[in-house]
């Protein structure tokens, strides 16, 4: 086996298990994702495949990047505040670099399911230990009553697990194990997955899975005897491993309905009526932190329309005095809303690009539904893409708070799934003509 034939299985195992490397750590991840890129350019020169660089979603990429660039530029702290702008454009790229190699190859062997259904049973195994003993396999212990399994501090279990289940159910679809009779062993791991969302407490990650599969569901008929069975057996299983822990302290349900309600309804400790900085007399905006962050991310907006504050500029102009709210709130290092984030920091420029990305995946929702409704077989190829198209739109929902976007581990995994969809649209484009 020659050096170039090793590689290509690298790259070719390597982006369909990238999850994994992104729980081992950002050098594994970015040093992979790095390699891809390099390797991905070494070919489409040498193969003079000029169509991967010469395409509508380039251009849009290239102009999201060029607005990342300028506002970090225009508003140049520091090297520290402004590399992550600078640098920005490998993200995007690594989206065309994975298109590229499952063109080129087209694996999608019942190895990778085999390694993805381990993967999620160990974690899911770590993540009940952790919950019923206080501690995982590793001896990361509880944190709040929250489980983060193997990410110890970093409360991303459910954030990881939600943008995780996408690509497994791609998987299934393409090695053919998944076709339109539900697969029972599927169904209790992707529900047991869907419970340790749950159990995690996190609750953007528990709304936006099950807007993933309410999604999936309006799109596709033929997943949607799978979905319900799912969603029965995830209520039915988080019911029972709720109740087999006796504290209420570690109980979801507090942190995800009661805690939210207060939150939202203004019954805090911290509540005041009164405050002139409020947007509504009766409610936060999520909570009384995120309400901050919004109302300070929105005055410091107004003095950036246009091109923003750059990718670091929020948590910089934040300590401002200038800026300052009442008892000096809403200062963080993002404003825990990615529209709001890229608002501020793109300014008008990069938050229409990402009003419009928003327009053209919602447009594919319904394209996509069109297609799958109105033919008679079993279209792997138009459920994959439906599938990829789907997790993008749960990644850029809009009414949710989220981490931040600039984030490298976050701005990979919203990426990802986007080299997936390319791959399948471009194919089923090439059956059509």
């Amino acid at each position: 086996m020659n050096l170039e034939t090793k590689l290509s299985r690298l790259f070719i195992y390597g982006i369909a298990i990238f999850p994994f490397f992104l729980l081992l750590g950002p050098l594994v991840s970015e040093l992979f994702l790095i390699s891809v890129i390099i390797y991905f350019f070494y070919f489409i020169i040498k193969e003079n495949q000029s169509r991967f660089l010469n395409n509508r979603y380039l251009i849009f990429f290239g102009i999201f990047y060029l607005s990342v660039l300028f506002s970090t530029i225009l508003n140049f702290i520091d090297f520290n505040h402004t590399k992550g702008g600078l640098f920005y454009f490998r993200i995007p790229l690594y989206a065309f670099a994975i298109w590229f190699i499952l063109e080129k190859f087209n694996n999608f062997d019942k190895k990778i399911v085999f390694f993805y259904s381990v993967f999620l049973f160990i974690l899911i195994c770590d993540s009940l230990i952790q919950y019923y003993f206080g501690k995982n396999l590793v001896g990361f212990e509880l944190i709040s009553g929250r489980v983060s399994s193997f990410f110890g501090e970093e409360l991303i279990l459910g954030s990881f697990i939600l943008r995780t289940l996408p690509i497994f159910l791609i998987y299934l679809i393409m090695s053919e194990i998944l076709t339109e009779k539900s697969n029972l062993i599927v169904v209790i791991l992707i529900s047991f997955s869907c419970s340790i969302i749950y159990l995690s407490g996190e609750r953007s990650s528990f709304g936006l899975i099950i807007l993933f599969f309410f999604t999936l569901f309006f799109i596709s008929k033929n997943l949607r005897k799978f979905i319900i069975f799912i969603m029965l057996s995830f209520i039915f299983i988080s019911i029972i491993l709720t109740n087999l822990q006796n504290s209420d302290k570690n109980n979801p349900a507090v942190r995800m309905f009661s805690n939210t309600y207060n939150q939202v309804m203004k019954i805090d400790k911290r509540q005041d009526f009164n405050n002139e900085n409020k947007l509504f007399n009766k409610v936060y905006m999520f909570s009384y932190d995120h309400h901050y962050h919004y109302l300070l991310a929105y005055k410091i907006f107004k003095d950036h329309m246009i091109f923003g504050t750059g990718v670091k500029g929020f948590r910089y102009l934040c300590r401002k005095k200038i800026y300052t709210l009442n008892d000096d709130e809403g200062c963080s290092t993002h404003p825990h809303n990615t529209y709001i984030q890229v608002l501020v920091s793109n300014g008008l420029v990069g938050f229409s690009l990402l009003i419009l990305g928003l327009f053209y995946v919602i447009r594919e929702i319904f394209l996509c539904r069109k297609k799958i409704n109105s033919s008679k077989k079993f279209d792997k190829y138009e459920i994959s893409k439906a599938i990829a198209i789907t997790a993008i739109f749960v990644n850029i929902w809009p009414l949710v708070p989220n981490g931040n976007f600039f984030n490298n581990w976050l701005s990979m995994f919203y990426f990802y799934p986007i080299g997936f969809y390319l791959y399948f649209k471009d194919k089923n484009e090439k059956k059509i003509s």
